[in-house]
């Protein structure tokens, strides 16, 4: 007989008797002054003014607060203010959405004290004036107040911002204006950003609220869906656009989904960026299904820069008729490309282990092991195609990248590749040219015997297994 689910928290509390609740919850009251001010926040439901004015004394008494928040003690503070935000949209907004907005707005106008109260690294605090934006917006649009009132008003709010960190008004905007209202916000922010640069000076540069307007400009392209916004407000200061400039316009038409719109900047190079617009193009055609373009982009994006990765996106639409002369023109690229890792890595994803090993095994002494995440993938190719000379040159790297660095934090994952060498070594595999197992050991322990750490870790191994299948967070500390 199937046993009975156990019955969820939610449909316990539920079966309760209001009393026994009631009980419980003067009990919590008594020992967690969280629950007792929610209790007594919930006494005050009918009387929206009483409630309000409680918000309004915890916010004045944070205002004259002088105490500093250092990095560590900042998200519990953002935690404090967003649960105080959280409350008044909970609580008192659905009563008197005004009164709930005009919290709000005190305390994204507060946002000087609570940015110079804490060391904000950690962006708890940037995030926290971004959700008192979200919950402005969502008041206001509760309010009987005229939609012609808002624009005026959020155009006000975004330009006094000091710390960057309104940027939400604007971006999520459409949670309280319609798109014709929208529309007219983009109008009055061009139009100021018109009488700006019309009266700036030629000889002393774009005054700072020409990048301001410009800004606000690309935040309501977002709100409102229209790329064009935000082109035409770049073009106004920049009419010929520097790369990071045209990349932004790219981006935001991919998002738009207007693939289309995009290609307009991808045509001209961008110099010193030409490797990103190259992956962008081949990108924007790809989403316009013109792969008979794209594909000649991304050979020469792979030629550039050859990895695996851009290898990959080269083969996803490359006709099956070009294929074996593509993957000639690969393998022989890897066969002469000075890295030996990226070399191995291409002729393994066309499948050639065998010449990726000889690759390997021919240059063992050019490996270098600092780069973790570049060997990781090989380590675990080789050995599933058993080629084990391959995987002793590259263990081998990877060890020695830790010795000769003196890395104690990665000393155990050092100890597992001396285990993983000391197993294949077992296993009497036929190494070739390359140096025995027994050379490389007396080796090791000439040039590193003194790194006693390291030693430990390897004593501390005495099964001398190397559970490399177990190592799941090396690259964190590698």
């Amino acid at each position: 007989m199937p046993k009975t689910p156990p019955e969820s928290l939610e449909a316990f509390v539920h079966r309760q008797p209001a009393s026994k609740l009631a009980a419980v919850l003067l009990e919590l009251a008594e020992v967690h002054e969280a629950v007792k001010e929610r209790l007594l926040r919930l006494q005050l439901a009918d009387r929206p003014d009483k409630l309000a004015a409680g918000f309004r004394k915890t916010l004045m008494a944070w205002q004259r607060s002088t105490r500093y928040y250092n990095y560590r003690d900042a998200p519990a503070y953002g935690q404090m203010l967003q649960a105080w935000l959280d409350q008044v949209g909970r609580e008192l907004v659905p009563k008197d959405p005004a009164a709930g907005l005009a919290l709000f707005e005190a305390f994204i106008e507060a946002d000087e004290v609570w940015f110079e109260h804490a060391d904000d690294s950690a962006a708890a605090i940037g995030d926290t004036v971004r959700s008192a934006c979200r919950h402005w917006l969502q008041a206001a649009a509760l309010c009987k107040t005229p939609p012609d009132v808002w624009p005026e008003r959020l155009m006000g709010l975004y330009l006094a911002d000091d710390y960057g960190a309104r940027e939400e008004l604007l971006r999520s905007a459409d949670l309280l204006l319609p798109e014709p209202a929208l529309r007219t916000l983009v109008a009055r922010f061009e139009s100021r950003l018109a009488d700006v640069l019309a009266a700036a000076s030629s000889s002393r540069g774009l005054p700072h609220e020409v990048y301001t307007i410009s800004a606000a400009l690309s935040l309501l392209s977002e709100a409102v869906g229209d790329p064009d916004v935000m082109v035409r407000a770049v073009l106004r200061y920049s009419p010929e656009p520097n790369a990071l400039q045209r990349e932004s316009f790219v981006q935001a038409y991919l998002r738009a989904e207007r693939p289309d719109g995009a290609l307009t900047w991808l045509r001209e190079p961008w110099n010193d960026r030409e490797d990103d617009r190259r992956s962008l193009l081949a990108h924007v055609l790809e989403r316009l299904g013109r792969f008979k373009e794209s594909v000649p982009v991304r050979r020469q994006v792979f030629e550039r820069s050859p990895s695996v990765f851009y290898l990959q996106c080269w083969f996803a639409h490359l006709p099956d008729g070009d294929r074996a002369e593509a993957e000639a023109c690969v393998r022989q690229l890897a066969l002469n490309h000075e890295d030996l890792a990226t070399a191995a890595s291409l002729l393994i994803e066309l499948g050639d282990v065998e010449a990726a090993e000889s690759r390997v095994v021919a240059d063992a002494d050019r490996l270098s092991g600092e780069y973790y995440g570049s060997l990781e993938s090989l380590t675990k190719a080789f050995r599933t195609h058993a080629c084990w000379r391959a995987e002793t040159v590259v263990y081998r790297a990877l060890l020695l990248g830790i010795l000769d660095r003196a890395y104690a934090k990665a000393y155990r994952h050092g100890a597992r590749y001396w285990a993983r060498l000391g197993e294949i070594a077992a296993s009497s595999p036929n190494l070739g040219l390359l140096k025995s197992h027994e050379s490389f050991v007396t080796e090791v322990r000439l040039r590193h015997g003194r790194k006693h750490a390291f030693w430990a870790q390897v004593d501390a191994r005495g099964d001398g297994v190397s559970d490399m299948e177990d190592d799941r967070d090396e690259g964190s500390e590698l």
